[in-house]
């Protein structure tokens, strides 16, 4: 599947984030100074790093990290503290390892990891702001089975990377090169999952709903 690039930046009473890449040509997001991922070129990235105390990585797929990329991190920027999984950890290097089910505390935050179904292992993240702000973010996954369901967030930055119907068209299409559509997109959240989720963990009404790696196709 081809998903767009997105490029915005919003500004909320306690929350400055911007989208600089979302789908599958590369995905970095600011929220304050915390950066999710850094799968695109470093000279495009570059600009907002200046603000960034720490770098959460989801996982090791080339569209979520590159290795060009964060070696130009840990070397332009030492000040950034690069956080990701036991298996990121194997492939390119982090300064802490954070692990599924338990809390990381660092300085200014505390970080809190779960699992995610994709074919590699993922992990989406919450954390309070230094205003007790709730923050979500997950991308790449089929479902969000490991997230409690007791869980309220005030923003809420969420994979709906395809219309549940558009896709399921696809089901009786033939296999080109090894790629299926159908089979791709299903270990991706479909909007329907992703409005759903956004309804029952909302905190109010006003929370904000950042859709994240939509697909150009099947959106």
């Amino acid at each position: 599947m081809r998903d767009e690039l997105s490029n915005y930046r919003k500004v909320d009473m306690y929350l400055d984030y911007e989208v600089i890449a979302s789908g599958s040509k590369g995905n970095a997001v600011r929220i304050n100074d915390v950066l999710v991922d850094c799968g695109i070129p470093y000279n495009k990235l570059k600009e907002h790093l200046y603000d960034v105390r720490y770098l959460l990585i989801t996982h090791i797929h080339s569209d979520h990290v590159r290795k060009g990329t964060l070696n130009q991190i840990k070397k332009q920027f030492p000040n950034i503290t690069i956080i990701g999984n036991y298996q990121v950890h194997e492939v390119f290097g982090v300064d802490l390892i954070i692990n599924a089910g338990y809390e990381l505390e660092i300085e200014d935050y505390i970080f809190n990891a779960f699992e995610c179904e994709h074919d590699v292992v993922t992990y989406g993240y919450y954390w309070e702001t230094e205003d007790e702000e709730t923050v979500f973010y997950c991308t790449d996954t089929s479902n969000l089975e490991n997230v409690g369901k007791e869980l309220e967030f005030d923003y809420i930055f969420l994979e709906s990377n395809h219309d549940f119907y558009k896709l399921e068209a696809t089901r009786e299409q033939d296999f080109k090169n090894g790629y299926h559509p159908y089979f791709s997109g299903k270990r991706h959240l479909s909007t329907q999952q992703a409005k759903e989720f956004y309804l029952l963990h909302r905190k109010n009404r006003e929370v904000p709903f950042i859709e994240l790696h939509k697909s150009e196709r099947f959106y």
